[in-house]
Order: structure tokens, then sequence, then C-alpha cells
């Protein structure tokens, strides 16, 4: 079964930074949960990895009781994927975002499977990735 996780962050600027994610998890081309949550103030790259690192510990529960083969995140900031997948030649400069890279590398070697790394357009039409943004910015803006 390959698992694909599509991930987005919202960041509001005029607002102290406050940010919220959203997680569109499929399996066999269907929704299968949706997720989002007000993650407090964050820059947005920190934002965006830490909805890859949320993205991941949704595909590690399901890792544990179903036969993964791929897992599959799909996100539409460029920086953020680079550097959960260690070929960015920018590197995180606060203590926050290091320490998330440091999860997402040990959640990686904890699954089963191999993790893809795919990168989406913004605002293109992608039905799931706009998901994903709408329930980031909805815990943006009305956090709980």
């Amino acid at each position: 079964m390959i698992i694909t996780i599509y991930s987005d962050a919202s960041t509001l600027k005029d607002y102290k930074n406050r940010s919220g994610i959203g997680l569109v998890v499929t399996m066999f081309g269907e929704v299968y949960k949706t997720v989002g949550m007000y993650v407090g103030p964050l820059n947005n790259t920190n934002a965006e990895l830490l909805g890859i690192l949320l993205a991941l510990k949704e595909a590690r529960e399901i890792d544990e009781v179903d036969d993964v083969h791929l897992v599959r995140i799909c996100c539409d900031c460029i920086p953020a994927i680079d550097l959960a997948c260690g070929d960015s030649q920018v590197s995180v400069h606060n203590i926050e975002g290091s320490r998330i890279l440091e999860k997402i590398d040990e959640l990686v070697f904890a699954l089963s499977c191999p993790v893809e790394y795919q990168w989406v357009k913004a605002h293109n039409g992608n039905e799931y990735n706009e998901m994903a943004d709408e329930l980031a910015y909805e815990h943006a803006n009305f956090p709980a």
C-alpha cells in the first residue's frame, strides 16, 4: 500500500506569525483522514517542516498496523522539502527548526518503508493540496 499525505502550513505574518497546519492523508486514491491544528507562532519554513513531521507521524501510525510499501509526502514548499530530505544548500538557523529536522529524520528511519517527497504547485487546483491549505489557513486564523 502507498500512503500519500498532502501537508501545508499557513503563517499569518500580520498576526505575530500565528501558524496552522493541514494534512490530508490518502490511501488507494481516497481520503483516509484529515488533520488541522494551530501550532503557535512559527516562521513559515518551520511551520511547513512541522507539517511534514506530523505527516510522518500519521504515516508511522498506519505503518504499525498495515503493510505500507511507500510513504509519499506532498508539499508546496520547496525549501521545507529540501531541508526534510537533506538536499538543501540552506541550513536552518534556529534551534526550533533544527529540532524539527532531527525528529523528521528519526521518524523516517522508524518507518518500515521508503519516504518520498514530492513538490506540488500551490493553488493550482490539486484537490488534496487545496484541502490541506484550507485546513491550515482555518487553524491559523481561528486557533482553538
